[in-house]
């Protein structure tokens, strides 16, 4: 069953004093979203450092997972790479802040996307197609972008804080034709039927019941498996959708992934692994690092390696 959204709440259920903190930092992030961009990028840069400094258990979950990633690299290299990542991260929170509550115009001339033929030829078979992707920093930014382009109907996850949500639903309802909560697979078949595009970021850990195990840089972890069942029923399209920060500005980019599905969940989790690997060693700070991707052991009971 679908998770609730707050779509059919109005502001009056969120007004309550326990909200007001809540209220007040969003207010704060709408006067930050007028800065400019470079302003922006410099106070995400210092967000980042003071999070780096702060945040205990972000930071051993990010050194943790670098270390299972990249086993050569030295600890300062390391340490290094975790650092720059905290800053992207903090660059991301203002580029959310952009997104939510500034108009999309204002970044559109430092996008770049040349991949109108890949989605066309896509949407051409009549089937649908089914997005998939990474997690990196500017994902709200370039989300939002993507749909200048493409009528994407993205698949997200609903927060614990309900104003966030109110406030979140609202502003991409504003932004996107439609949007699903990622239990609502009825949706998502809906999508596809009506020749929509659907985005799904792949490369989180969603537990051993949605998963197979696949090797993620050398290590098994739990790796979704039903966009691969998905795309034998519906017959949709698979694009490879990579996007990214860049010195001036970010990009925009898809490829159709030919002879996808193989018919073995365990396979096309393997490749799916392996594109989004690509992708993070060209910009590697941007990559999530500060998320559990190898929460869910492969033999139940094993500690987590996030573990202190």
């Amino acid at each position: 069953m679908a998770k609730q959204s707050t779509l059919d709440k109005n502001i009056s259920h969120f007004l309550g004093p326990k909200h007001w903190p809540t209220w007040i930092g969003i207010g704060i992030a709408y006067l930050l979203s007028f800065l400019p961009w470079f302003g922006q990028k410099w106070l995400g840069n210092l967000l980042g450092s003071v999070h780096y400094a702060l945040s205990s258990n972000r930071k051993n979950i990010c050194h943790v997972n670098l270390k299972i990633c990249f086993p050569d690299m030295t600890d300062k290299e390391r340490t290094k790479l975790a650092k720059a990542h905290f800053k992207s991260m903090g660059i991301g929170v203002f580029e959310m802040f952009a997104t939510w509550f500034q108009d999309r115009n204002n970044t559109a001339s430092k996008v770049a996307f040349n991949d109108q033929d890949v989605i066309e030829k896509a949407l051409s078979k009549g089937k649908g197609c089914i997005i998939i992707g990474a997690h990196f920093s500017s994902i709200d930014l370039c989300g939002t972008h993507m749909a200048r382009y493409i009528d994407v109907h993205p698949i997200y996850k609903l927060q614990r804080n309900p104003v966030i949500n109110w406030v979140m639903e609202r502003q991409r309802q504003a932004i996107f034709s439609k949007t699903i909560e990622r239990s609502n697979v009825r949706e998502v078949m809906k999508s596809l039927k009506q020749n929509k595009a659907v985005w799904y970021a792949v490369d989180q850990d969603y537990g051993r019941k949605n998963s197979v195990f696949a090797p993620f840089y050398g290590r098994d972890c739990a790796t979704i498996s039903h966009i691969s069942r998905l795309a034998k029923t519906t017959q949709a399209a698979i694009l490879l959708y990579d996007y990214g920060r860049t010195e001036k500005g970010y990009f925009l980019s898809l490829t159709e992934l030919e002879d996808y599905p193989s018919g073995d969940e365990v396979t096309d989790a393997t490749t799916i692994n392996a594109l989004i690997e690509s992708q993070i060693n060209s910009k590697k700070e941007q990559y999530f690092w500060s998320h559990r991707r190898f929460k869910t052991q492969v033999v139940p009971g094993t500690p987590s390696p996030y573990s202190k």
